[in-house]
């Protein structure tokens, strides 16, 4: 079995998100989660061969299975690009527990579609929100326009949390204890908050979810899908067929740039994509 290390959402070694990516014939769930704690990326991915245009993906954290994985499913397309189980220019179907998607590779870049958008409810007490990521309450909401936190799905739940400023984003301490059983009550994976004062990219973004034992990632697919669907929602983007670019990880010194599109203006979906670096790769014995 082949095992790689693959840095996703970045062109460069040591940035973007890391995750393990594991090509198998037939593990069992116990030693796929098993390994994804032995390994502790925030996902890795275990990717199974259905035929020629299908692939079947697991992923875990290191103490759960999860539904989707943005990042990892970039790192997957990419060892399956290195291992010539794919090729370029071309559009495969990964089977997900989010549903079976799209996946398109293109020149190494690789788009993945999301699950169907939904929008969930609004919370509106700033005062515990505040508490929770030790900020002055004030500083929910953004400058411009009437944003709120509300929970957001692309394939994961998630509360998107606008922030007024870029300091204030990079200055959030959560609880995490406190905060992993907040999203743990509300039935999210986390907490992705965001920033539009930023002078490149749509957002800048942090996402924290302990609940899954992740404190902060420093690229989550998902959860800029999900934030794109909000932002459209909120009338914030509204163009069909562009790229958005979302920024990431930058607290961490992770920096990474999630690529976004609206598509099918009818019954709008969302698709994200990046690039990969492999950092290594070697054998499961």
């Amino acid at each position: 079995m082949l095992y790689y290390v693959i840095d996703a959402f970045t062109e460069t070694k040591f940035g973007g998100n890391p995750a393990g990516v594991v090509i198998h014939e037939d593990l069992d769930e116990e030693f796929m989660q098993k390994f994804a704690a032995e390994v502790r990326f925030s996902e890795t991915a275990f990717i199974k061969k259905i035929n020629s245009q299908t692939f079947e993906i697991k992923f875990f954290t290191p103490t759960s299975q999860v539904e989707l994985c943005g990042h990892a499913t970039i790192a997957s397309f990419k060892a399956l690009l290195e291992n010539k189980a794919v090729e370029n220019n071309h559009t495969y179907m990964m089977k997900t527990l989010a549903g079976t998607l799209s996946v398109e590779v293109n020149q190494s870049f690789i788009m993945m579609e999301q699950a169907k958008p939904k929008l969930g409810k609004t919370f509106n007490d700033y005062e515990y929100l505040a508490d929770l990521f030790n900020i002055v309450k004030s500083q929910i909401g953004s400058a411009d326009i009437n944003l709120v936190p509300q929970a957001a799905s692309t394939g994961l739940w998630d509360i998107m949390l606008p922030i007024k400023t870029n300091e204030a984003l990079n200055a959030l301490k959560p609880d995490f204890k406190a905060l992993a059983e907040f999203t743990k009550v509300n039935k999210v994976g986390g907490v992705h908050a965001f920033t539009l004062d930023t002078k490149e990219g749509v957002a800048m973004s942090r996402n924290f979810c302990p609940l899954y034992g992740i404190d902060e990632e420093a690229a989550t697919g998902t959860s800029n899908g999900a934030l794109t669907y909000y932002l459209f929602h909120h009338n914030v983007l509204n163009e069909f067929n562009e790229e958005y670019t979302f920024l990431q990880g930058y607290s961490m010194d992770r920096p990474s740039r999630i690529i976004t599109k609206l598509v099918n203006k009818n019954n709008p979906l969302v698709m994200v994509g990046g690039n990969a670096t492999i950092l290594t790769k070697g054998k499961i014995y």
